[in-house]
């Protein structure tokens, strides 16, 4: 079960890669259109909404529309091709047939109950003598996905389409039929089947979903109505996600779909907490951006607990230490500043005691959502990289709370975790002797092979011997069943876990942060930014 999870953890972050990019877009095309921010640089306004410039810049912001508007598809495609262990490709068309498929025959049964675009419209609604909290209510249930009138599903459409698919790819792609039928078998089978697949999903949500839909809005009624202990609820939970890599799964949710909320910009009713702050950061007000969209506590975590936990551990280290463990943490702290890359800091005192993530570290992520949120804290993400795009827009922000939340947080994790480092004696960088109980231990064969296999060879790089050393110690290439990646880990299902090198293999040869078991069969070995290359790497070792 943990190994689906972790799956389907991973699956989740395929469509995000192109989300940090829809910022940028947004940013930089919402800054550009609106003339605001021109005349505010001293530009003629009739001038410039008629150049060149100004229409490049609408192209870029459409550019970022484009994902944000269609969350959903890029979910099927995302979630279908992840999910699926063989024919990743069509599983990936398949899953572009199924959502039309579902698409269209929803369109089809609200058509043949007298439901469009123009009758189920809030304006409608009140037309025809409904109350105007009712039929905005009412209006939600419904929008316009690719030129279909459908059910609002949203995001979980293209989810469940998405494993829907990859199900039916990895139980029909071998397919065998007669003679006369055998143009259509193998993996020409899986598009017919999802075809159909599509449609009947396209009937159980039309009836379905209206009660899943009510449900969605009433569980996002009760965690606004909770406030401030939601907040820190959840908080809470997606920190306790993150060693597991299935913080996604909690999110993902409330980034994109109706437990994050929704608003109307524009004229447009935009859902999920991340999707209202791209979209308010593309309109020309000057509204600011959504408040209670959990991630401003992500600010605080990278800006200022991070670097003060990195600060107590250089600061517990020997003295003689000292200066080989400001190496080690100074890239480690800049690479989370500016691109909110926490893994390096955050496995380190996960794996010397990790009672400090979850009993001390947790607690406080989720107490400093809950004050950044009293104090009306709005903020996309947490690291610089994300937030360039917001800072064309300033007027959009409220960072001011942040100019005595970061420097209180940061003082407090100090002195807690050098306090708690020191009188439970935590073996983290440096505090330590030179020669560790990890690496006094018998060589195993795993270990001896991937030490061998990472000796690099003639006219052989470096990154290819090191993705040969980690076939090894994941057991061999006959052990791996599946390995891929998401932004900082690899992560990888193998038959039989007792196959697996020691922890310290991983770390001390073949360059890892760290290892996480998240079951016999399912690890993650963390590489931080460069985990892409290394995974290419070992695909390409693996031969797939």
């Amino acid at each position: 079960m943990k190994e689906k999870f972790q799956q389907f953890g991973k699956a989740m972050l395929v469509p995000v890669s192109l989300i940090a990019l829809t910022g940028l877009l947004l940013g930089l095309g919402g800054a550009f259109t609106t003339e605001l921010t021109v005349t505010s640089f001293g530009v003629d306004w009739d001038w410039y909404s008629t150049s060149f410039i100004y229409h490049l810049f609408s192209v870029l912001k459409g550019l970022g529309n484009v994902i944000i508007g269609n969350l959903g598809i890029l979910y099927a495609v995302g979630c279908a091709f992840s999910l699926a262990r063989k024919e990743k490709g069509w599983a990936a068309f398949s899953a572009v047939v199924a959502y039309l498929a579902m698409l269209n025959t929803m369109q089809v049964l609200l058509e043949a109950q007298g439901l469009t675009a123009d009758t189920a419209s809030r304006e409608a609604l009140i037309a025809g003598g409904m109350e105007a909290l009712a039929a905005a209510k009412e209006s939600s249930l419904y929008t316009t996905v690719l030129g279909f009138f459908v059910n609002n599903s949203g995001v979980f459409g293209g989810i469940i389409v998405g494993c829907v698919v990859a199900a039916i790819t990895s139980k029909f792609y071998s397919t065998k039929l007669p003679v006369a039928l055998s143009f259509f078998a193998g993996t020409r089978t899986v598009p017919i089947i999802s075809l159909v697949a599509g449609g009947a999903l396209g009937i159980a949500m039309h009836f379905v979903w209206p009660v899943i839909g009510s449900a969605i809005s009433n569980l996002a009624e009760f965690i606004n109505a909770s406030g401030l202990v939601g907040t820190f609820v959840y908080r809470f939970c997606d920190e306790c996600l993150v060693p597991f890599g299935m913080h996604p799964i909690m999110s993902t949710p409330f980034r994109y779909t109706e437990l994050g909320g929704s608003m109307i910009i524009d004229g447009v009713q935009v859902v999920g907490n991340a999707s209202i702050q791209l979209a308010q950061l593309a309109s020309p007000s000057s509204d600011k951006l959504l408040v209670r969209a959990f991630m401003a506590a992500s600010g605080v975590n990278d800006y200022a607990i991070y670097p003060a936990i990195a600060l107590a551990m250089w600061s517990c280290a020997k003295k003689e230490n000292r200066k080989k463990v400001a190496g080690l943490l100074i890239p480690t702290v800049v690479s989370t500043v500016f691109f909110g890359v926490t893994e390096p800091i955050l496995f380190t005192f996960l794996f010397a005691a990790p009672w400090l993530y979850f009993f001390v570290y947790a607690p406080m992520s989720a107490l400093s959502e809950v004050i950044c949120e009293a104090c009306k804290v709005s903020v996309y993400q947490g690291n610089i990289k994300d937030l360039i795009p917001f800072l064309l827009r300033p007027e959009k922000l409220n960072l001011w709370p942040y100019l005595w939340i970061l420097p209180l947080f940061f003082v407090v994790a100090f002195v807690l975790f050098r306090f708690l480092i020191l009188k439970f004696d935590v073996k983290t960088p440096g505090r330590d002797d030179d020669e560790s109980e990890d690496d006094i231990h018998l060589i195993s064969k795993a270990e001896y092979n991937a030490r061998t296999a990472a000796e690099k060879h003639d006219g052989e790089s470096e990154e290819v011997a090191l993705a040969r050393g980690i076939v090894e110690a994941l057991g061999g290439a006959a052990n791996i069943e599946d390995v891929d990646n998401c932004i900082s880990r690899l992560r990888v299902i193998v038959k039989d876990g007792g196959k697996l090198a020691p922890d310290a293999v991983f770390t001390k040869e073949l360059k890892a942060m760290g290892v996480m078991h998240i079951s016999d069969k399912a690890v993650q070995v963390i590489y931080g930014p460069a985990v892409a290359e290394v995974a290419a790497n070992v695909h390409d070792v693996l031969g797939f």
